[in-house]
């Protein structure tokens, strides 16, 4: 059996390969949308009876396949088809500058073509990046927790903290640059799996995930009640300190009883 450390650290691994299969699926879609932008441009080229531009349609073709490819195979190699074809189309559009710089053709995009150049350079290369990272996550993980983690990732995405009774649920002010960040701790046996989320417009985008004993957690209320239905606070998880956070006494008391004592004392 393996130890609390051994433990704790298999599945901060598999909850960091399930966040980057998410990422793999944003990944994927930006290929796609990379592949239909590419088209329609293939299309005006083609429209001006411009026989290169058959040439970017095959491309944008691969593009969109090395998409979805992207986003339904978890191998590493879908990183590398994509990183390739991304490459590939921006090697040729490069071309397209010489041909342009030759007088033997005309560019859609004119002069901008070589932003579109960059971009599609860049892209390559960040999603290339990757690779090892995904690869070592592969090795590191065991399939049977992997799954076991996104299951608890999943219940946890569409949980309503405030119906549940051990969910907790907090906001902290991380600054005008990062803005509010919002946590959800679940228990899973002795432990929370802690996530953070990027609260934008309305919505919530996962961020990070991991795994803290449970009585490695801590809150300590601060200051006077705020807002009549909330109040200042601050949550120790594990070794991360988190300051400026805003709980409710409920959720407060699920992680510290005595915080609804003295939240009401404070009334």
């Amino acid at each position: 059996m393996p130890s609390d450390t051994q433990r704790i650290e298999q599945l901060t691994v598999a909850g960091s390969l399930c966040l980057f299969d998410k990422k793999l699926r944003s990944s994927g879609n930006g290929s796609i949308v990379w592949g239909v932008l590419n088209l329609l441009i293939s299309g005006a080229v083609l429209a001006a009876n411009n026989i290169w531009g058959a040439v970017s349609v095959l491309l944008g073709l691969s593009l969109i396949a090395a998409g979805v490819y992207e986003r339904r195979v978890r191998d590493p190699k879908v990183i590398i088809i994509s990183a390739a074809t991304l490459a590939g189309l921006a090697l040729w559009n490069f071309t397209l500058i010489g041909l342009a710089a030759m007088g033997k053709m005309h560019l859609a995009l004119g002069g901008r073509t070589f932003y579109w150049v960059i971009a599609q350079a860049w892209g390559a290369y960040v999603t290339w990046k990757t690779y090892s990272t995904y690869e070592t996550l592969l090795e590191k993980s065991d399939p049977l927790t992997v799954q076991q983690v996104r299951e608890y990732i999943d219940e946890l995405n569409k949980a309503k903290p405030e119906q549940s009774v051990d969910l907790v649920q907090f906001e902290v002010n991380a600054g005008f640059v990062q803005g509010t960040k919002r946590y959800r701790l679940k228990p899973v046996e002795d432990l929370y799996l802690a996530a953070r989320y990027k609260s934008q417009l309305g919505s919530l985008q996962l961020e990070e995930v991991g795994f803290v004993p449970r009585n490695e957690v801590t809150l300590t209320p601060e200051g006077e009640k705020w807002m009549s239905k909330k109040m200042k606070a601050s949550v120790q998880l594990g070794p991360l300190k988190l300051d400026k956070v805003i709980i409710s006494p409920d959720m407060a008391s699920r992680i510290n009883p005595a915080a609804r004592v003295t939240s009401f004392s404070t009334t």
